[in-house]
């Protein structure tokens, strides 16, 4: 058995050479190995299929889109949830906008309904719905986010959301509206027009907010050599979102556009022990962050 994971080992090193040498298509290797590691994972042999994921790690430039892919299969086949919800967070805050940041989200939520945390569920489940507009997921997301939004005892929330994704379900999918219409008789004596109204002025509020305050940032404000960043996006929209839904957790946040990308931040410190305070008060809130020290910017 060794001996086999070994040899997987060399055929995955010899590929990964081979796509910087640009002799074969990234994705396709890419696909072949990770495809291999999931049939052995799905064989019964996990310890074999994390050897070439760990493997295609090795080779992969940290920073990179190959690099978040292989975390995300690491994630995907870890031998435990811990290390399985390690990988999918440094996916969701490192690498926001890798193909598989969506699918990180639902799998941290799966695994805090798990174990219990149905409030850290509904914020990563809320920031999915936010940033996959147009993911075939949406429905069978909201139904789960319903679902936990009631038992935490939240009706306006639950029945917002399940107003929203009653008109995006086809009624074709009967088996779906049927399951999503099953919680609207609990929805007949909500007052939902607070809720939904309190979370659209808000988030019009911070954006007029955040508009105004990158169109002229006072200089004392400028100070600070680290800064923990949330995220980072294509979209000022998404962004700008994204600074809203961290101020009505009560926490201040930024948008900084650097190229393409506008990138989602919070605080501005003098040194690196006072970041890394701040970071662990933000992660006791459920809210992941990476260290970034700002000299390094435009770099």
């Amino acid at each position: 058995m060794l001996a086999r994971i070994v040899q997987h080992s060399l055929i995955l090193v010899s590929l990964a050479t081979g796509v910087a040498a640009g002799q074969v298509r990234p994705a396709t290797s890419a696909d072949s190995v990770f495809g291999r590691a999931r049939q052995l994972a799905a064989g019964g042999n996990g310890a074999a299929g994390r050897v070439l994921v760990d493997s295609m790690l090795t080779v992969a430039t940290p920073g990179s889109p190959a690099y978040a892919e292989a975390l995300y299969w690491r994630a995907t086949l870890a031998a435990t949830s811990a290390a399985a919800e390690g990988d999918f967070r440094r996916i969701i805050v490192e690498y926001p906008l890798s193909d598989h940041s969506g699918d990180a989200l639902l799998q941290l939520a799966q695994l805090e309904v798990a174990r219990g945390d149905r409030a850290s569920a509904i914020t990563h489940l809320q920031r999915f719905l936010l940033e996959n507009p147009h993911s075939s997921d949406r429905p069978r997301t909201t139904l789960l986010l319903v679902r936990l939004s009631f038992e935490q005892n939240d009706p306006q929330g639950a029945c917002v959301f399940l107003a929203r994704v009653l008109n995006e379900v086809p009624d074709s999918d009967v088996e779906l509206r049927n399951q999503l219409s099953y919680y609207s008789p609990r929805c007949a004596a909500v007052d939902t027009t607070h809720a939904a109204g309190a979370a659209a002025a808000v988030a019009a509020a911070d954006t007029t907010a955040i508009k105004r305050d990158s169109a002229a940032t006072p200089a004392s404000h400028a100070k600070g050599r680290f800064t923990l960043q949330v995220a980072a996006y294509t979209s000022r929209t998404d962004a700008d979102r994204s600074v809203a839904r961290l101020k009505q957790r009560g926490v201040e946040a930024r948008v900084e556009a650097a190229g393409k990308y506008f990138r989602v931040r919070i605080g501005r410190y003098e040194t690196r022990a006072a970041a890394l305070a701040a970071q662990r008060e933000l992660k006791a809130k459920k809210i992941e962050t990476r260290l970034t020290d700002t000299s390094a910017d435009g770099k």
